[in-house]
């Protein structure tokens, strides 16, 4: 390959994976071409491919890092390492405009500037939650975002307990500051009257579900899980909630301009060794086995989070 072409993965069916080359077209203004270190694969990704829900061809990728090899944006000069917010991030190379790059403290790896984009949710999640009376956090799902949420909030210094089914997660929590880790099958009893906040992590039916039945009244129920399965259909007991007078947060947010500001501060989190992801980062793979990256794996045997490495 040349410095004309790059290669890419395109997904063109479900579950199906193509790693093409093309070649590289002129960079536009106000763009900078950036050859990428890192891209974190994200579960959204791999659940939306193995639904159908993307249909090909198509490109996608939204966690990457790189070093600047072309600029046209005033003030960038190649050879700078940045955060790359991009949406076609499963690639050897990508044109970014100037308002979806972060330049990297120099103490930020590559490997944890690539995954600064869902640190910066866990960031702006946590925003949105009423915690200056709360002196416990109960989280539901151990998966690389809970355990993301666990970091930051042991930082901020909240006592958090964490739910998680697999062991090895459950301790890994422990870990990240957790100050209990407890099995599902266990934790209705710890909190017969429930608790004030709760956060689901999980993205799944069940876990949305034992989420809510672990608010107490008056308490608050935050989403962070991106629920995809079943086309995102969940059925909630609506008269237990509103008999608890529960409180509902949806933890996403869709403003870019806040997104580069979190991404901003995960990157300097993670140069002054607060919130570090590449911790949690447990499988590794080359563009050429993108499809096996990609891939649906049951919970207990996928990664916690897996990473494309293009050195």
């Amino acid at each position: 390959m040349n410095d004309a072409a790059h290669r890419r993965a395109v997904v063109v069916s479900r579950n199906g994976i193509d790693i093409v080359t093309e070649l590289l077209t002129e960079v536009s203004a106000g763009h900078a071409r950036v050859k990428l270190s890192h891209a974190g694969i994200c579960h959204s990704d791999i659940a939306a491919i193995a639904s159908g829900t993307i249909t090909g061809p198509a490109h996608i990728g939204h966690e990457a890092s790189g070093v600047v090899v072309e600029s046209r944006i005033p003030g960038l000069d190649a050879g700078t390492r940045v955060v790359a917010y991009a949406t076609d991030a499963y690639a050897t190379h990508v044109d970014v405009p100037h308002d979806r790059i972060v330049v990297l403290d120099p103490g930020c790896s590559t490997l944890d500037a690539a995954l600064a984009e869902p640190v910066a949710c866990v960031i702006g999640a946590i925003e949105m939650l009423p915690l200056a009376d709360c002196s416990e956090i109960v989280l539901v799902g151990a998966g690389f975002m809970g355990l993301l949420a666990v970091r930051h909030l042991a930082l901020l210094g909240h006592a958090v307990t964490v739910v998680e089914p697999i062991e090895a997660r459950r301790a890994v929590a422990l870990g990240a500051g957790a100050v209990r880790a407890l099995h599902p099958d266990s934790v209705l009893s710890e909190y017969p009257s429930g608790t004030a906040i709760v956060i689901e992590a999980t993205g799944s039916a069940g876990g949305l579900a034992l989420a809510g039945d672990l608010v107490a009244i008056g308490g608050t129920l935050g989403i962070l899980g991106y629920h995809q399965s079943e086309n995102g259909m969940r059925t909630v007991p609506m008269e237990r909630w509103n008999f608890r007078a529960m409180s509902v947060l949806s933890l996403h947010h869709r403003s870019a301009e806040r997104m580069m500001r979190w991404i901003d501060r995960a990157q300097r989190s993670a140069a002054q060794g607060g919130i570090v992801p590449s911790e949690f980062v447990d499988a590794y793979f080359g563009l050429s086995d993108a499809a096996l990256a990609l891939a649906m794996t049951p919970a207990d045997r996928a990664p916690v989070k897996a990473v494309l490495t293009f050195q």
